[in-house]
């Protein structure tokens, strides 16, 4: 083809494309699908990362912005804006919520994390933003994303009319971002980590009472309270009970801060003190998963006596209540005594009745095992 011919097609081209765009709608929508700018509700959105100084240091600002045209059905249309964030890095799955830590990204009515702002009327049916126009300033920092590390970030922007909701304009941008927090998905997968090895070791506890009916209670009461619910108590193979111990030990030093570990001990302890006896093996597994847990002695103590000084009559060993062990020797044993006699004396005027009755009770233990020990020194 000579280039008389290509430049006699090329006018002709541009005087359909130009007769198109200024026709029927039904013919732009059809040249939309090759030359998008041509669609009534082509709009460009982009997401742009800066570097901002902080009084703590440097942190990255990501800019939302919205370029291009913008139709409605009639004049003078009030209109929304409305943003949603999507992760959507792994592309062989479906794209999952980005949040946002600001209290005006959520709604009372909708579960929905997304951001609603009035943009103002337009000025004119087919308004065209020529420049690119900020509409949402974020931080890094206050996005929330499945899992940490590198992410892709997509925003949908749709530009909608405030009367009917009908959306007038939409697009999608994107960008890659690095994300330092932990996500809500691994958030999610640590407290059921934490929930599920907190229940073995409470189940370990409740079969050395024999399953008490009492004890069952308490396991039930903590299960209806947990988020999300566990559904049952489930099944425990005698056999694996040191495997549960090392495993949930594992689990709750790996994903569990002190304050989850407290809870731990602290439930096998009311589930202990909920049995009809407190035998020797049980208060030698709630020591072991105390050490396992790095509980601090002193802790274990004072959580022990905390839970079962009422029940002293039926332990086998009470001594461990006052942190004393067979290995120590008579004098050993004394000088504890008398520390503990100390403390407990201290607290029979307590104002609280049920403090009293268990200071009564220690008195009386410390005066039974000082009469033992003190024959034979």
């Amino acid at each position: 083809m000579t280039a008389e011919g290509i430049s006699i097609l090329l006018g002709i081209l541009t005087f359909v494309t130009v007769l198109v765009a200024v026709g029927p709608d039904p013919l732009r929508h059809l040249l939309s699908r090759f030359i998008p700018s041509l669609d009534p509700q082509h709009l460009s959105c982009r997401i742009l990362q800066f570097e901002q100084e902080t009084e703590s240091g440097y942190s990255d600002l990501l800019k939302i912005q919205m370029q291009g045209q913008i139709r409605a059905a009639q004049e003078r249309c009030d209109t929304d804006l409305l943003i949603q964030l999507m992760d959507v890095t792994d592309s062989a799955h479906s794209p999952k919520p980005v949040l946002c830590r600001r209290q005006e990204w959520t709604t009372e009515d909708s579960p929905a994390n997304e951001y609603r702002i009035h943009n103002g009327v337009l000025p004119a049916r087919v308004s065209i933003l020529t420049d690119w126009v900020t509409v949402m300033e974020l931080n890094v920092s206050e996005l929330v994303f499945p899992r940490r590390g590198p992410c892709t970030l997509e925003c949908t922007l749709s530009v909608i009319e405030k009367s009917g909701g009908r959306t007038l304009a939409a697009a999608k941008g994107r960008i890659g971002v690095i994300s330092g927090h932990r996500g809500y998905e691994e958030i999610q997968q640590q407290r059921h980590t934490k929930q599920t090895a907190t229940l073995q070791l409470a189940l370990c506890i409740w079969h050395l009472t024999g399953r008490d009916p009492a004890g069952r209670e308490i396991l039930q009461q903590w299960i209806h309270g947990q988020t999300p619910a566990v559904e049952q108590i489930p099944e425990l193979d005698g056999s694996r009970q040191d495997q549960w111990i090392e495993e949930a030990s594992d689990s709750l030093l790996g994903w569990a801060d002190p304050a989850d570990r407290y809870t731990a001990v602290e439930l096998c302890l009311k589930i202990a003190a909920a049995g009809a006896n407190i035998q020797k093996p049980l208060i030698e597994r709630l020591q072991e998963i105390a050490d396992k847990l790095e509980i601090p002695k002193d802790r274990f103590h004072a959580l022990s006596q905390k839970y079962l000084t009422g029940r002293v009559g039926q332990m086998e060993n009470p001594m461990v209540l006052l942190g004393l062990s067979e290995e120590m020797s008579d004098e050993q044993i004394l000088s504890k005594l008398t520390d503990e006699y100390r403390k407990w004396n201290a607290r029979v005027t307590h104002p609280d009745s049920q403090v009293r009755q268990q200071a009564d009770q220690m008195l009386n233990l410390i005066a039974q095992l000082r009469s033992r020990h003190a024959r034979r020194v």
